[in-house]
């Protein structure tokens, strides 16, 4: 096992070694890149009551005039640059050499009168930890990171063989057996990241491109392999602590291929400027760096670049706000799903997110060269609660009128400039139009939602004929209590059994009751609750003998008298439902 030297090492690389067995320690602790010197502070590690600060010197051997003075440095600048800014609990400078207890009694001294506890972690205890951590010891003081190369390989390759011609039972535990130990193996020799092995059924080009990237803990790297016409090979690999990719980068030189002018080559600088993702773009990969063995070798493909999940716990709600002509709010539409991202080359931002139905989705390009600009799609509504997405609708409805939308703090300030949407724009858009008969539809569905207890939900509109939406839009009218006045030509009735005796006048009015029903997408829903009902004014029989002799379950044929005016109507069902 190869150990430290502390006093032949290089001193930078003992100070970054320290560095990472404190980060590997407390994996929640970063190491702040400083603008203009490091305020005091090489590592520093958050706790509830404080942080805990770790300054890190290569000495090896008791301190000289000179080393102590920058001891002293780095305390005054800790003091004045650092211990005002954030709440400490402890600061601890490091060092290889074990201090004697003069020098314990002199950084007591040093350090007294700050209300902040101060330590001296010695030789004796980074031996413990590099003791602890072989891996990471190998990484920085083998044989130039060679053998833990070789390590690496070797776990790889034995993880492609499975025993042939075992019973079923037997060869599944020695699947299992070889996934195991094929992950506690990548784990023994990296300092720096956890590995998941999963052998998965199906075909890596069928699956979704970034599902296992969406996880609760941070990925660094997301490889999949097909092992057979029915199986791959997931691995993920998942950083020790938040420094890894710091520490031990993973990396990837690509060179894209996009021809000038193409939708390609938009999507790039879009990227570049704003770092707005891109997918499914054509290009080489010239080199890779990272764990061996994991990576495919250079060579040409197709390149997609995604914003990475991050915790959003101190991002505060938005809102996506449609101003009226008076500058006032005339609608707001909460944005979830929010991603952010920053241009790679340039102050660009580039900010997305979805209203809560998920339908109607915003990006927004901000702070470029040219004008703010937003882009808006629209999904299918299919199988989505009216409720869910009227906002959305209503919002695009309005896109006509508005003088600009703006994206706010939800009930706060807002957090981009206005952007005002030109004529040209929202001529070319078939959204506006389409969101207007969409809201009308919508609104129906609840209407019909509100004398139901199955649920109601947006059927395909490509599959609702113009037909079909006019009837449920009249059906809507009728149970928010308007009457429709119609014309009629002929009816058929049945004599009922319990029917009283045929009028006399040659007139008379006719009253049909019916149960309401609605044909959703296939499925029939009755309203329960209401019953739909049609006054003929003005009815007589087509045949009046056959009226005078009609018997119990005869038809009845009626036409209209002196006008064929009629008034349809939907009323509540006296009495509970049946």
């Amino acid at each position: 096992m190869t150990t430290v030297n502390w006093e032949r090492e290089p001193g930078e690389k003992v100070e970054e070694f320290v560095a990472a067995l404190l980060l590997l320690k407390h994996p929640h602790g970063n190491r702040p890149t400083p603008s203009r010197g490091d305020r005091g502070v090489d590592v520093r590690v958050w706790n509830p009551d404080g942080y805990d600060i770790y300054q890190v010197k290569r000495y090896s051997g008791p301190l000289k005039p000179g080393q102590a003075k920058k001891v002293e440095a780095s305390w005054k600048t800790f003091v004045a640059e650092t211990l005002p800014t954030v709440p400490v609990r402890s600061w601890t400078l490091v060092t290889p050499w074990e201090p004697s207890n003069e020098r314990l009694d002199w950084l007591g001294q040093l350090t007294a009168g700050h209300g902040v506890h101060t330590h001296w972690m010695g030789g004796c205890k980074l031996d413990g930890m590099a003791a602890e951590n072989p891996a990471l010891v190998e990484y920085f003081f083998g044989d130039g990171g060679q053998r833990l190369h070789r390590l690496m390989a070797d776990a790889l390759q034995g993880g492609r063989e499975v025993p042939q011609g075992v019973p079923g039972q037997d060869l599944l535990q020695a699947v299992i057996a070889r996934q195991r130990g094929l992950a506690a193996a990548l784990n023994e020799v990296d300092p720096f990241y956890r590995y998941e092995v999963q052998i998965r059924s199906g075909r890596v080009r069928d699956q979704a491109w970034d599902s296992d990237l969406h996880s609760a803990v941070p990925v660094a790297w997301v490889q999949y392999r097909q092992l057979d016409e029915e199986s791959y090979l997931l691995m993920r690999l998942l950083p020790r602590c938040a420094e890894s990719l710091r520490l031990r980068p993973i990396t990837t030189s690509v060179q894209l291929e996009v021809p000038v002018g193409s939708p390609e080559q938009q999507a790039v600088e879009d990227w570049l400027r704003y770092g707005a993702p891109f997918h499914d773009v054509p290009g080489t990969v010239t080199s890779v760096t990272g764990p061996p063995g994991l990576f495919a070798s250079a060579g040409p493909g197709r390149f997609s670049f995604m914003v990475p999940s991050e915790g959003g716990a101190g991002r505060p709600d938005l809102e996506i706000r449609l101003l009226a002509a008076d500058d006032t709010v005339a609608h707001t539409l909460d944005l979830v799903d929010v991603q952010l991202s920053r241009g790679v080359d340039g102050p660009g931002v580039w900010l997305s997110g979805t209203d809560r139905s998920g339908v109607l989705k915003f990006r927004f390009l901000l702070n470029g060269p040219d004008r703010d600009r937003v882009r808006m799609s629209l999904s299918a509504l299919a199988g989505k609660t009216p409720a869910d997405v009227l906002p959305a609708m209503h919002l695009l409805a309005a896109l006509p009128d508005t003088p600009g939308i703006v994206v706010a703090v939800r009930g706060g300030r807002p957090l981009t400039s206005l952007w005002r949407p030109e004529e040209s724009e929202v001529r070319a858009s078939p959204l506006p139009d389409m969101a207007r008969q969409t809201v009308t539809f919508l609104q129906a569905l609840l209407a019909v939602q509100a004398h139901t207890f199955h649920r109601v939900t947006v059927p395909g509109l490509d599959e609702v004929t113009p037909e079909q939406a006019g009837e449920l839009i009249q059906l809507a009218a009728l149970l928010r209590g308007e009457e429709i006045r119609t014309t009629w030509s002929e009816i058929t009735m049945t004599r009922g059994a319990s029917a009283g005796p045929p009028p006399t006048d040659p007139e008379f009015s006719v009253l049909s009751a019916s149960p309401v029903q609605v044909n959703l997408a296939g499925q029939q829903i009755v309203l329960d609750d209401v019953q739909r009902r049609v006054l003929y004014h003005h009815a007589r029989p087509a045949d009046p003998h056959a009226l005078a002799s009609a018997q119990p379950g005869d038809s009845i044929r009626l036409v209209p008298g002196a006008s064929a005016e009629a008034t349809i109507a939907v009323v509540p069902v006296s009495g509970p439902p049946q």
